[in-house]
C-alpha cells in the first residue's frame, strides 16, 4: 500500500510539473448569494487572484439571444455579471505569461524572466456555465478553447450521459484529455477521458448539485520547440434533480 501511494505522489508530481496552466481549475459557479463567481483554484481550497485578470465576461438567454454582461470585480476575485436573466455565461481569463526552467520549477512572470525555459507562453483560461435550458446549447461561442456540450445539459441527472465537443480555434481537438468531473479536485480527479478524432468525448454525469468537465491543451508555436500557448476551458451546468 505504502508503495502504490508513494508511486501516486511521484506521478502527480510529474504531472504538476508539466501542466503549470492547468495547476489550478477556472470556472463559474454561483454562491450563496447568487453571484456567478469566476472561481480560480480546486473547489474547497479557492485561490485569490487580481480580479484584472478577468478580461471579458458573456452572457445568452434560453433562445442563445446575447444578454449584456460585465465583470465584477471585487478585491481579489472577481464574477459574471448578467443584465437579464441570463442561461449561459462564460468569461476570459487571462492567467499570464508562464515559464519553465532547466531546473523544473515554474515561474508566472513575464516572458525573459526565466533564462532558457524548456517551455514557456501565455496561459488563457475559458470557462462557461449552463444555468437553465437553452435552445442553442451545442452552438459554440467561438472561444479559444472550448468544451461544447451535444445535449442540453439542463436536462441531464445523475448518471446521464453526456458528450461534450472539444473545439481548439473551432476545429474539434482529438486525443485531447478530458477531466470527467472537475469538482474532484486536483490529484484526486475523476478519470481522464480521451477525445476521438472527431474531437467528442462522452462523460457521466455525477451525483452533485453542480458537475462540469474540463480540458488543457499546450498549443506549440510554429517553429519553436519551446514557446506557445496553454489553453484550459471548464463546463460546469446545473444538474436536475
Amino acid at each position: 500500500m505504502m508503495m502504490k501511494r508513494l508511486l501516486l505522489a511521484a506521478s502527480l508530481l510529474v504531472f504538476g510539473l508539466a501542466q503549470p496552466a492547468a495547476a489550478h481549475s477556472v470556472w463559474i459557479e454561483p454562491d450563496k448569494a447568487g453571484r456567478l463567481m469566476i472561481n480560480n483554484g480546486d473547489p474547497g481550497e479557492l485561490d485569490t487572484y487580481d480580479p484584472a485578470r478577468v478580461t471579458k465576461a458573456w452572457a445568452f438567454d434560453s433562445a442563445g439571444r446575447p444578454v449584456t454582461a460585465e465583470v465584477e470585480r471585487m478585491e481579489k476575485s472577481a464574477a459574471v455579471k448578467p443584465a437579464g436573466n441570463a442561461a449561459l455565461v462564460a468569461a476570459f481569463f487571462d492567467n499570464k505569461y508562464w515559464s519553465k526552467g532547466p531546473d523544473g520549477k515554474w515561474n508566472n512572470g513575464p516572458k525573459g524572466s526565466v533564462a532558457n525555459p524548456t517551455i514557456a507562453g501565455p496561459s488563457f483560461k475559458m470557462p462557461k456555465a449552463y444555468l437553465a435550458p437553452m435552445a442553442t446549447f451545442a452552438t459554440p461561442l467561438g472561444l479559444d478553447l472550448e468544451i461544447v456540450p451535444q445535449a442540453d445539459p439542463a436536462t441531464l441527472k445523475a448518471g446521464d450521459k453526456l458528450t461534450v465537443l472539444v473545439l481548439l480555434k473551432g476545429q474539434p481537438l482529438a486525443d485531447a484529455s478530458l477531466v470527467a468531473d472537475i469538482f474532484l479536485g486536483h490529484d484526486v480527479k475523476a478519470e481522464k477521458i480521451k477525445t476521438g478524432k472527431d474531437g467528442k468525448a462522452t462523460v457521466t454525469v455525477p451525483r452533485r448539485g453542480f458537475a462540469g468537465v474540463e480540458v488543457s491543451h499546450f498549443a506549440k508555436d510554429a517553429g519553436s520547440e519551446v514557446e506557445g500557448t496553454f489553453y484550459n476551458a471548464s463546463l460546469v451546468f446545473k444538474v436536475k434533480p
